[in-house]
């Protein structure tokens, strides 16, 4: 799946985000993370694109800080997910992470709850909505369409 980052830097755009004066280098610590994951190296370049300072607010979710993606990934709560193919790359209104599906490069929502919650995720379909859009999608998405999915509950109302 392309990446669309086109449509990402639209939605920034829209936002009146100041690209030049927020964007900061990529760690050597979180690019060695990406590599370990075998990303591909298209995705990598869209994230030394978009490293920001901060995270960027899109409606009422969030864009993390590349900076950020290795450490939120790794934390325990998160049950290292990003070995099984998501990587948490934001969060919906109420802390649902945002995850890049590395395999497919689509994005979508877990539900937090239950991640966090949960001794033993064995299957993580049963808490992965997948919306099948690219980064760029989703993010453009979640500022123009006017209900668009803030948290996997409301995904998983989206994909019916």
């Amino acid at each position: 799946m392309n990446l669309e980052e086109s449509l990402f830097k639209e939605a920034l755009k829209i936002q009146n985000f100041d690209f030049k004066d927020n964007v900061i280098k990529v760690t050597d610590k979180t690019i060695d993370f990406f590599e370990s994951l075998n990303l591909s190296q298209d995705l990598i370049i869209f994230f030394k694109t978009f490293s920001f300072k901060k995270e960027i607010e899109f409606g009422s979710i969030y864009f993390n800080c590349v900076n950020r993606i290795r450490t939120e990934n790794i934390e325990e709560e998160n049950k290292e997910i990003y070995k099984k193919d998501l990587l948490i790359i934001g969060s919906g209104a109420n802390g649902d992470p945002i995850v890049l599906n590395t395999k497919t490069m689509s994005v979508g929502y877990t539900f937090h709850d239950i991640l966090w919650e949960e001794e033993n995720i064995e299957d993580l379909n049963k808490i992965y909505i997948d919306l099948k859009m690219s980064i760029g999608t989703f993010f453009y998405k979640s500022i123009t369409e006017e209900d668009f999915p803030i948290d996997a509950y409301d995904a998983e109302d989206y994909i019916k």
